[in-house]
C-alpha cells in the first residue's frame, strides 16, 4: 500500500492486520515485502488453528454438540461446518490473493490522495462503516454478557460458545471489511457524480452567459478526465470482487444458515420446554446482511445518477457529443455490479428473497414440530 490513507483508515486496517483478515503492509511500514510475507505467515497459522479447532469440536467425546437430541446435535454440526468453510476461505483469500487488494488501495491512494484534514472529519466521511463495525461489536458483547448472567451455564453451553464464538468474531469482521471496501467505491462514485453535476451547471452558464475561445475543447478535456476516473473506480470495484471472490459467498452463506438453524432451533425449544436461550445471539447475524447488501446497492444505485448528470451537459460541438456518447458507452457495458461469483446481485431482491426463504423454512418448521418433539429423533 502507498500513500496516506488517514488516521481512521490507519488504525482499522492494522487491527485486521492482528487478526490475519489484511495481508498487506501499511503506508509507513518498513521493508513492506517482509511485513507482507509475516501477514500472510500470521494468517496461515490461524487458518490452520481454526481448522485444527474444528476438527476437535467435531470429533471430541466431550459435549461441543449438543447431546440432547439428533436435531440440536445436527445443528451445531451444521454451524461449526459452515463457520469452518467461511473461516478458511477469508484466510485463503488473505494468503494467496493480496495482489487484487493490493490494487484497490493503490487505486484509491491515486483517487483520494488527500485524506480528510482532522479525526473528526474522517470519522464524519466513514460513518456508515464504523456504525456497522462498533455496532455489530457492542450487540454482540452485550448479548453474550446477558447470555453470562440470564443462562444456567451447563458444560455443554460453555465449551460450544468458547469455541464457536471466534469464528463468529472473524466472519462479523469479515463483513465489516466488506462494507469498508464498497464505502470507499461508494464515496469516490459520489465525488464523480458531484464532479458532473457542477460540470453540467458550468456548460449550461457558460453557454447561456459568457463562453469563451477554446471552452468546447475545454469542456471535452474535462469530460475525457472524468472519464479516465470512473475507469480507475471501475477498476476498483473490480479489485473488490477477486480480492474478496469467496468468502463474500462463504460469509453470507455461513450467516444465512446461522440464522436459519438458530431460528429452527428457536422453536424447537420453545415447543418442548428445553432451558436454552441462546439462540437469541444470532441477532447481530440478522443485521450484517443488512448492512453489507446496503452499502453495496448504494453503489449501484449512483449508476443511473452519473449518468444522468453527463447527459445533462450541454452540447456545444461534435467533438464534445463524440466524447459524452463515448462515455456513455462505458458507463452501459463497464458498469459497477457487486454480485456474488457471479450468481446473485447483493442488492436488496437479494435481501427479500432470503426473508421469504427463512420465513417459510420457519412455517415448515412449526407443521413439523409434533414429529421432532416426538420418537423421530
Amino acid at each position: 500500500m502507498s500513500g496516506n490513507i488517514g488516521q481512521l483508515l490507519h488504525s482499522h486496517l492494522r487491527f485486521y492486520q492482528l487478526l490475519g483478515l489484511h495481508g498487506l503492509p501499511l503506508p509507513g511500514d518498513g521493508w513492506s515485502e517482509n511485513w507482507a510475507k509475516w501477514f500472510r505467515l500470521f494468517a496461515g497459522c490461524l487458518m490452520i488453528g481454526f481448522t485444527a479447532l474444528t476438527v476437535v469440536c467435531l470429533t471430541s467425546s466431550d459435549v461441543f454438540l449438543y447431546q440432547g437430541d439428533a436435531f440440536g446435535w445436527f445443528n451445531d454440526i451444521l454451524k461449526y461446518g459452515f463457520a469452518e468453510i467461511a473461516v478458511f476461505s477469508i484466510y485463503a483469500e488473505t494468503i494467496w490473493h493480496p495482489r487484487p487488494l493490493a490494487r484497490f488501495w493503490q487505486l484509491y491512494a491515486t483517487l483520494a490522495p488527500q485524506p480528510a484534514s482532522t479525526l473528526r472529519l474522517q470519522m464524519r466521511q466513514h460513518w456508515r462503516f464504523l456504525v456497522t463495525l462498533y455496532g455489530t461489536l457492542s450487540l454482540e458483547g452485550l448479548l453474550v454478557c446477558s447470555l453470562a448472567s440470564m443462562q444456567v451455564m451447563s458444560r455443554h453451553i460453555v465449551l460450544f460458545w468458547s469455541t464457536f464464538q471466534p469464528f463468529v468474531l472473524i466472519v462479523h469482521l469479515r463483513n465489516t471489511q466488506f462494507v469498508l471496501h464498497l464505502e470507499l467505491l461508494r464515496q469516490q462514485l459520489l465525488q464523480l457524480e458531484h464532479e458532473l453535476a457542477l460540470l453540467a451547471e458550468y456548460s449550461t452558464f457558460a453557454s447561456d452567459v459568457a463562453s469563451f475561445a477554446g471552452f468546447e475543447e475545454y469542456l471535452r478535456r474535462r469530460v475525457r478526465h472524468k472519464q479516465l476516473i470512473y475507469g480507475r473506480i471501475y477498476e476498483m470495484a473490480n479489485c473488490f470482487l477477486v480480492a474478496f471472490r469467496y468468502s463474500v459467498l462463504t460469509v453470507l452463506l455461513m450467516i444465512y444458515v446461522r440464522i436459519a438453524v438458530d431460528c429452527y432451533f428457536m422453536y424447537y425449544t420453545l415447543y418442548n420446554k428445553i432451558n436454552i436461550i441462546d439462540y437469541y445471539l444470532l441477532l447481530p447475524a440478522v443485521l450484517e446482511i443488512p448492512a453489507f447488501i446496503y452499502v453495496s446497492q448504494s453503489c449501484m444505485q449512483l449508476m443511473p445518477r452519473i449518468a444522468h448528470q453527463l447527459h445533462s451537459i450541454v452540447i456545444t460541438s461534435p467533438a464534445l457529443s463524440l466524447q459524452i456518447q463515448n462515455f456513455s458507452l462505458q458507463l452501459l457495458h463497464q458498469g459497477v455490479r457487486i454480485d456474488c461469483l457471479g450468481i446473485t446481485v447483493l442488492d436488496s431482491y437479494l435481501l427479500t428473497r432470503s426473508v421469504t426463504a427463512i420465513c417459510t423454512y420457519m412455517i415448515f418448521t412449526v407443521q413439523l414440530m409434533p414429529k421432532l418433539s416426538g420418537t423421530y429423533w
